[in-house]
């Protein structure tokens, strides 16, 4: 334990009664950072308020990255009734390495320091006192960092202080207009402070659009521009491009083996680095955003993002092409250009200008097929060129429609009276066909088969699997077919109000990616699916099927498109629906028009057929009347079903995103 550093101003702790119940209470929240001597200071002191809180949050946790950051303690202090029970010595810390990210072969390196302090109770104050000293000798010069200044929990009282000799030098922005701000002179130069006192926690919206942060902040950087960031990072890149003999000799193999320079040797490159080089994630720190020499890579044959990147730029440019290393945020997404300029990125790709075309590459996608010509899009939006000529983000084309898809096609065989016999094909084109091949590979044909599985009974949970899954993979088109058969009983089931029978359908594929939306007044962006494209085919082989259909329904808009029809009622009924997301967020005013689009879908995406019963005969005499208005369907009770099966399927197919 060690002294808290001089240049700190100490707050005083207020007591405040438990607010709306919650579990803890954040009595005191301060940060106060010295940018000059990269050092940041940390008090956090909460109140227990239930037996639950004492087992969550009665341990103390602190984060750091040895090999770029010192952690110092100052105090951990447990206070009851407002007197000093307990007080944490240095032999009370254990240091643990949490690897949070090991399954993904990510290695991080961080170091969580453990502190469980003795004869903690209900209604105990929990204070901490820490510090963060940097060392950074890769961006020695600069310095950034953002706070957020709303939270989950209720907070009595948050602080967030900085000094600098220099303000001019940085950039702050602030959208916490709650907080008051004062400055006053010290000796290590001017504090600006930032005080909020009992601010409303804050509950996130649901489906928030990827990256959006909710909550109110301050942020602040002394990079100038987009351009020094690329600048500074192209610096650190330049000083690692020494290939050595060995790889200069597989390079002029390829040069041989492709003479002419077109795609052909691009893919070969491709190939190059995904099948030699192992993903293998070891970023550590800020170190992370620099490479490896080329040599030390291909001699160990593992490397993370950065270096299989690295060296497919190089092994490109070397075979003259205009090729670059991109910084891209999995985080932040889009909304990574809305930020301070800063090293915040934490992927990095490939980007490729081939005769006038753009084109992404991501060397740690091992799963990835097709040619060139089905590589110009990633879901990440934005991109900053490592290069000093870098101005501004470029943007990240999407997909064109088409390219990456799903069909699902259903065959209903009823030849066993109410049992059905139902042939479903799952059909993944482009990068769906890449993420259920990375399943395969990663998690082996059982797990697959069971999602699979689990799919279906999703809106047929009598379904059980009477084959097994068959598997066939084209890598060549970057095409993959999941089949299986499947046995349902008392699919058509007795209706116990008149003694009829029924039948349902649902589109699953469609149904488990629709986000919906309720009516509480919403202050953020919903965010949905993006980018999803499925057809979907359901095929009902029943001598009371006939004359069945869905309401012909057209919707296509901004957000999304969305079609169904039925075919050959007269005969055996065929229901077509094709989805597809144009966009990752569905803005505040638009939620309205988005609701109602869910509605006429939902009226549409609903097959049944009925019989033997009077008021059934009825309903099936209307429905083969000719037909009205698309919208008839609005707001049935079928909706409710639509809402559970989202609510239990998202889950599912997200595992496939």
């Amino acid at each position: 334990m060690t002294d808290a550093p001089d240049w700190v101003s100490k707050r005083k702790v207020k007591n405040s009664q438990r607010i709306d119940g919650y579990p803890v209470t954040l009595l005191l929240f301060d940060r106060q950072i010295l940018p000059e001597k990269f050092t940041r200071y940390t008090r956090y002191v909460r109140r227990l308020e239930t037996p639950q809180a004492v087992q969550d949050a009665g341990k103390v946790e602190l984060d750091f990255d040895p090999s770029t950051q010192s952690l110092l303690i100052h105090a951990v202090s447990i206070f009851r009734e407002g007197k000093l029970t307990n007080l944490a010595k240095l032999e009370d810390v254990e240091l643990i390495q949490q690897e949070r990210d090991l399954q993904r072969g990510i290695y991080s390196g961080q170091i969580t320091a453990l502190i469980l302090p003795k004869d903690v109770r209900t209604g105990d104050v929990i204070d901490i006192e820490w510090s963060i000293l940097s060392d950074d000798t890769i961006f020695p010069d600069h310095y950034w960092f953002a706070e957020n200044f709303e939270h989950t929990l209720p907070v009595i009282n948050q602080y967030f202080s900085w000094m600098s000799n220099d303000h001019d030098k940085y950039t702050l922005e602030s959208t916490a207009e709650h907080a008051s701000v004062e400055s006053e002179e010290t000796e290590w130069g001017v504090r600006k402070t930032w005080h909020a006192m009992n601010a409303d926690r804050v509950d996130p919206e649901p489906a928030l659009p990827v990256g959006m942060n909710p909550f109110k902040c301050i942020s602040l950087s002394d990079y100038s521009s987009w351009h020094e960031v690329a600048s500074d990072i192209a610096d650190l890149w330049s000083e690692k491009s020494v290939p050595g003999e060995d790889l200069l000799k597989e390079l002029s193999d390829l040069n041989r083996t492709y003479s002419e320079k077109n795609e052909q040797l691009i893919e070969a490159c491709v190939s190059f680095v995904r099948d030699n080089i192992r993903y293998q994630g070891v970023e550590i720190g800020r170190l992370g955003l620099v490479p490896e020499k080329l040599s030390e890579i291909w001699n160990r044959r593992f490397g993370d993002c950065k270096e299989k990147t690295s060296l497919l730029c190089w092994m490109l440019r070397e075979c003259g092409f205009d090729v670059y290393p991109a910084l891209v945020s999995t985080a932040l997404q889009g909304y990574v250009a809305e930020q301070l300029p800063a090293p915040i990125f934490d992927h990095v790709v490939v980007y490729l200008s081939y005769q006038g075309v753009n084109y992404w590459i991501d060397p740690t996608n091992i799963s990835q097929r097709g040619s060139l010509n089905d590589w110009k899009s990633l879901p990440f939006k934005k991109a900053l060129l490592i290069s000093g000529d870098t101005i501004d983000f470029i943007d990240i084309a999407e997909p064109e429609p088409g390219q990456d898809k799903m069909k699902v096609t259903e065959n209903y065989d009823f030849s066993l009276g109410s049992t059905a016999m139902i042939d479903v094909v799952h059909e993944y084109f482009g990068a769906e066909a890449d993420s259920v091949r990375n399943a395969l590979d990663s998690m082996g044909r059982n797990s697959v088969e069971k999602i699979f599985v689990d799919i279906v009974q999703s809106t047929r949970a009598q379904a059980e699997l009477e084959t097994d899954l068959q598997v066939i993979d084209d890598p060549i088109r970057n095409y993959l077919t999941l089949k299986g058969r499947f046995k349902a009983v008392e699919t058509v089931q007795r209706n116990q109000q008149n003694g009829g029978y029924y039948c349902q359908f649902f589109p699953h594929s469609i149904i488990g990616k629709i986000v919906g939306v309720d009516d509480k007044p919403r202050k953020n962006a919903l965010g949905i699916f993006h980018p999803v494209e499925i057809e979907h085919v359901t095929r009902v082989m029943h001598p009371e099927a006939k004359g069945s259909v869905v309401a012909k329904t057209i919707i296509d808009n901004e957000f999304l498109k969305f079609e169904a029809r039925s075919r050959n009622e007269d005969e055996a009924p065929e229901i077509e629906y094709r989805f597809r997301t144009k966009t990752s967020e569905i803005p505040v005013k638009g939620l309205t028009r988005y609701k109602l689009n869910l509605q006429q879908m939902e009226g549409a995406m609903q097959l049944s057929f009925e019989y033997g019963g009077t008021e059934l005969a009825q309903r099936k005499k209307e429905r083969r009347s000719p037909r009205g208005k698309s919208n008839d369907g609005i707001g049935v009770p079928g909706w409710i079903i639509v809402i559970i099966c989202v609510a239990i399927f998202r889950a599912i197919l997200h595992f496939f995103e």
